[in-house]
């Protein structure tokens, strides 16, 4: 292995520990959206809940369930747009893992290609370094 196809080498797997730190942080992102998305369905579900009491109810009551709504709705809006931006991130990391492993095996090929081409080059070297054959 020569200097090229040494460098080549390297270079693809200087890509490769790219590609497991992009798809460390897909996993992370995909992670965090399903817990908004958890978290989400949750709250809708608490929205659900509330005010189903039955039978007379004080004002303050209502206030406070109305307050508390407010909030969930708050929070549900938060989550939503935050599933939204995790979305676009690993959408931005699917691009950019495509993109990493296109290079990868760019590199990959090249070295093959120059490690094929060195090995043709040292067989005709020593073949031309050998004295004729005698028939």
């Amino acid at each position: 292995m020569s200097g090229k196809s040494r460098t080549l080498g390297l270079m693809a797997l200087k890509e490769k520990a790219r590609i497991a730190g992009t798809l460390a942080d897909l996993r992370q992102a995909a992670a965090q959206k399903a817990e908004a998305e958890r978290m989400a369905q949750r709250l809708r579900e608490a929205l659900q809940r509330q005010g189903q009491s039955q039978g007379v109810r004080l004002a303050s009551e209502i206030a406070a369930e109305r307050a508390m709504a407010a909030q969930l709705l708050a929070e549900a809006a938060r989550l939503e747009d935050r599933q939204a931006a995790l979305a676009a991130r690993m959408a931005e990391d699917r691009a950019r893992l495509a993109q990493q492993e296109q290079r990868h095996q760019t590199l990959t090929d090249k070295a093959g290609s120059v490690r094929r081409t060195e090995a043709e080059e040292r067989l005709a070297l020593r073949d031309g370094a050998m004295p004729p054959r005698r028939r």
